[in-house]
């Protein structure tokens, strides 16, 4: 086990911005950072809430990890690129690579290799140019999309965790309100801004969590699900042409694992 000086930097980090807000709510200092129009933005309760979080997983995970989830969190509003049009596509590609590669194995395969480099299909074609046996083929085409789908879906859990802990941290909030609501309980003017950050880190750790990270994690879990699918439809694609079998073999067995998937695109 090794000590992560990033991880270190930024728990700190985030545990400061965390303090900030408590103080800031508490009303041991001030700040005059948002315009008077804009005051329904409760600077104090997203310190609260956004330190809490990342201090939460900068000390449970590893610190790429963690900027990776925070990266793809950005990405509410998208979807994955994978339908059914692009695995029927894959298909086709297969079908054509099969008819280039019966032609010219050799040459075809280097080509193919460095076409698709970068990609799981080179990393495929690569394997096939060292002259590795189909098992082998089998295997380490396995290994590299089990590999990536590990790696993925410890980023969903990143971002799982995120959703699960901002509730959490605006209870936090709501706490230190609290303690502003009973220690000036005779100043309304405390009383007030007491109530007010209390419900306002109530609410922005809810919306931050059931609105932002949560579905985010089952949409990147459901995108995670469909590429490795996707790459297991290649992978025995690549290999059913290393078995030397026909067209009319390698189409309906690719078919046959299309029709399992459908309902999920």
């Amino acid at each position: 086990m090794r000590t992560s000086i990033l991880n270190i930097l930024s728990f700190l980090i985030s545990f400061v911005i965390l303090i900030w807000g408590a103080l800031l709510v508490i009303g041991f200092t001030e700040y005059n950072l948002i315009p008077s129009n804009l005051e329904f933005l409760n600077l104090p309760s997203l310190a609260i809430v956004f330190g809490g979080i990342c201090a939460s997983v900068f000390i449970s995970y590893p610190f790429r990890s963690v900027i990776s989830a925070f990266r793809q969190s950005l990405l509410l509003f998208s979807h994955s690129n994978i339908t059914e049009e692009l695995l029927e596509s894959d298909v086709q590609r297969v079908m054509d690579w099969q008819k280039m590669i019966k032609q010219d194995k050799i040459r075809a395969v280097n080509d193919l290799s460095t076409q698709y480099a970068d990609s799981f299909e080179g990393y495929l074609f690569s394997v096939l140019d060292t002259n590795y046996t189909v098992e082998d083929l089998r295997e380490l085409g396995e290994i590299n999309i089990e590999e990536n789908y590990s790696r993925q879906m410890m980023v969903n859990q990143i971002i799982s965790s995120m959703g699960k802990t901002s509730p959490v941290f605006g209870m936090l909030g709501t706490l230190f309100g609290l303690i502003v609501i009973l220690s000036g309980f005779s100043e309304v003017e405390s009383l007030l801004s007491g109530l007010g950050a209390a419900l306002m880190t109530t609410l922005y750790g809810i919306l931050i969590g059931n609105f932002v990270f949560t579905p985010m994690a089952k949409k990147m879990n459901n995108i995670a699900s469909l590429k490795y699918f996707r790459e297991r439809l290649i992978l025995e694609g690549v290999i059913l042409i290393e078995e030397q079998k026909t067209s009319l073999q390698i189409y309906d067995k690719l078919q046959a694992h299309m029709r399992r998937t459908k309902n999920q695109l």
